[in-house]
């Protein structure tokens, strides 16, 4: 019988819960928690039926434990970069949320780590590293993607992106650190315009706004944001990010090709239904919900790929890695250098 394969999710938060979900529902898969917070840590064990052996109080010594094979990294963004390079050097598959870093340099950091320990192993002993962009994973961005790669409605040139919460949420509403908005949020549409568009970004441009949440400006954040991305092989992609729109989440892009407009992220849950609009006509969709149920089926996707990835020795073609981590915090930084000077930047 094949060995089970042992997860750990490190760090319990929201996204943590939400991952330790999706792998509890993973055949072949033991789930392991670790946390700082010992309530959470007692009640998800007991709810997900995570033996005592495998509820780890510290992630020094879930990362350390030899009955681990794998860990989600779902703690603050600002301990991501230390948590892979500790894992990856104890031999660990790791998945980690986004972002992989607060700048460049902390990104680049664990990826210069991740090819070192990489480089220093046979090659059937080297380990998957995925990083949590779940609209990748998503069944109607996915089927946009393949809508775009048909080529059925000719190449695609504008990508328009709406992405924000109903409210600024409670971690950020104190002195982070970082423009959280940029750095934490936006990096989902960065990829998003990366992936869909097939290009790089090579110029941004930023203006934020601190307009139902005054206090934000004070500790460097906003809670609106209008950014132009001009891509390098002449596409754009523009996105309203937003922690204020009072009535949810809400997720939406139009994908502008030559000959029809793809309106992705519409649905509220399942199916991989799209809404296109072209000299056919028009088919519509509900508007989506919140994002742990608008994204269910991602996250539980892209937790089935991670294990899927451990098991093959591969990331799979599409799926995320250190490489779209690093990028996307490079446009990120750009976005927070437009922002401070009010000038368009090139991504360095």
């Amino acid at each position: 019988m094949e060995q089970k394969l042992c997860v750990c999710v490190l760090g319990l938060g929201e996204m943590g819960k939400i991952h330790a979900e999706s792998l509890r529902r993973l055949g072949g898969v033991e789930l392991a928690l670790a946390s700082k917070r010992s309530k959470s840590l007692q009640e998800l064990g007991v709810r997900l039926y995570v033996p005592e052996q495998l509820r780890f109080s510290s992630y020094e010594e879930a990362i350390a434990s030899p009955l681990v094979h794998a860990v989600v990294v779902a703690t603050a963004p600002s301990e991501h970069t230390q948590q892979i390079i500790a894992a990856s050097r104890a031999g660990k598959h790791i998945f980690c949320e986004k972002p992989l870093g607060l700048s460049v340099e902390s990104a680049q950091e664990a990826l210069s780590c991740l090819e070192r320990v990489q480089a220093e192993r046979e090659e059937s002993e080297r380990k998957i590293f995925m990083i949590g962009f779940m609209r990748r994973f998503d069944p109607a961005y996915v089927r946009g993607k393949e809508l775009v790669e048909s080529g059925v409605l000719g190449q695609p040139t504008v990508l328009k992106c709406t992405s924000g919460d109903a409210e600024y949420p409670a971690k950020y509403q104190r002195d982070v650190g970082y423009n959280s908005l940029l750095l934490d949020l936006a990096v989902h549409d960065i990829d998003l315009a990366r992936w869909l568009l097939a290009a790089e970004v090579h110029r941004v441009h930023v203006v934020c706004r601190s307009l139902v949440y005054p206090q934000l400006a004070e500790l460097g954040d906003a809670d609106n944001a209008i950014v132009t991305f001009e891509m390098d092989n002449g596409t754009v992609a523009s996105a309203h990010f937003c922690r204020a729109f009072g009535y949810g989440y809400n997720v939406t892009s139009e994908l502008v090709c030559q000959r029809g407009t793809v309106f992705l992220g519409e649905l509220r849950r399942a199916g991989d239904a799209v809404r296109v609009a072209n000299t056919a006509g028009a088919l519509s969709e509900r508007i989506a919900p919140v994002f742990a149920e608008r994204f269910e089926l991602a996250f539980q996707r892209e937790m089935e790929v991670f294990a899927q990835a451990i098991r093959a020795g591969v990331l799979p073609t599409g799926a995320p890695g250190a490489l779209d981590g690093l990028q996307a915090t490079r446009v990120a930084e750009a976005l927070v250098r437009s922002w401070q000077t009010g000038l368009p930047q090139l991504v360095l």
